[in-house]
């Protein structure tokens, strides 16, 4: 992280961060933050939803679930193609300093030219790892913490990403918020999910059924009951309303068939 060091600042007090004997520490209130497999470690315990995400992403039930995820890719082209259904809306321009808002295990990112910049933060420590080893010997810079607290300073990327986790933030406003914050005048914000109400369309719910949807997505699927009951929870998320809000002129769009959606904004000038 030596040669990134401008970017980073101190998410209790915004003070610069320096390095430390065994990571780094703020300048301006002391705090530390270690570096452990050179990953930078600002935030490893997590509440609410956060932590549902964190305990799933680094359980057993996720390489189980993974199954399933690669199901729906192949019904959309394959995983690249489907994927690159949101990537498409990044921009092409060298030397893109990319801030990666829940990079999960990175899959993505040896496809991304290779003179990007790319800095992605996760909660989860064991996709953080995946990331790691994935994109060894490549530009890429690893943060565990959450979206709603970034530990950069302002107007820092020239693009912002964040696939697959936006709907179950503790505060997806905020974590929006954060986005813009970080990013520089005219940086292009890039957001894809999986529609909140996919629970909803499927056939249980439609006989008035729903524990059966709850069966086959906690068991069947391997999402485990605490994810499960937290997608139910949040099925009625309107995340164009919460784009809308607070990015002007958010595109929406629709990808993989129906199965979820990309939003595209920029940075007010």
């Amino acid at each position: 992280w030596s040669d990134r060091l401008e970017l980073l600042r101190c998410p209790r007090c915004a003070g610069g961060l320096v390095p430390a004997s065994s990571g780094l520490s703020c300048a301006g209130c002391d705090a530390t933050f270690p570096i452990r497999d050179g990953i930078l470690v600002v935030k490893e315990q997590t509440e609410d939803n956060n932590r549902v995400a964190q305990e799933f992403y680094d359980s057993a039930l996720w390489p189980k679930f993974r199954f399933w995820e690669k199901v729906t890719w192949v019904c959309n082209g394959g995983e690249r193609r489907a994927r690159n259904q949101v990537l498409r809306h990044l921009p092409r321009q060298p030397g893109l300093n990319l801030l990666d808002v829940a990079v999960g295990d990175g899959v993505y990112l040896p496809w991304m030219p290779v003179d990007w910049q790319v800095v992605g933060i996760d909660v989860s420590w064991s996709q953080l790892q995946v990331c790691r080893a994935r994109t060894a010997g490549a530009p890429v810079r690893l943060v565990q913490c959450e979206a709603e607290t970034l530990p950069f300073h302002d107007a820092q990327f020239d693009a912002v990403l964040s696939i697959g986790a936006f709907n179950y933030f503790n505060d997806p406003e905020g974590a929006l918020r954060e986005m813009i914050r970080v990013g520089r005048p005219g940086a292009t914000i890039v957001i894809s999910d999986e529609m909140p109400d996919l629970t909803g369309r499927m056939l249980g719910h439609k006989l008035g059924l729903p524990a059966l949807d709850r069966w086959i997505v906690s068991r069947l699927m391997h999402l485990g009951d605490s994810f499960t009951d937290m997608v139910e929870r949040f099925r009625n998320l309107d995340v164009r309303s919460i784009a809308g809000g607070v990015l002007p002129e958010v595109q929406y769009h629709e990808v993989w068939r129906g199965l979820g959606y990309v939003l595209v904004g920029r940075v007010p000038d």
